[in-house]
């Protein structure tokens, strides 16, 4: 029997789209008074962050 010949073709592979990460939560200011410890970190509101600072900082 006779078969056909077919050229060999690569076969592509499928494309994964690349896994996008959340932006690191770096840290900003870490605040030791008394017995109070405070961590800012850089997705905090900086008007939150100041409003905190003032409540504690005299």
């Amino acid at each position: 029997m006779l078969e056909k010949q077919r050229p060999i073709v690569a076969l592509n592979h499928p494309v994964r789209p690349k896994k996008t990460r959340p932006p690191r939560n770096n840290l900003l200011l870490s605040l030791k008074k008394n017995d109070l410890e405070l961590n800012f970190y850089s997705n905090l509101d900086p008007e939150l962050m100041n409003k905190l600072l003032e409540k504690v900082l005299p």
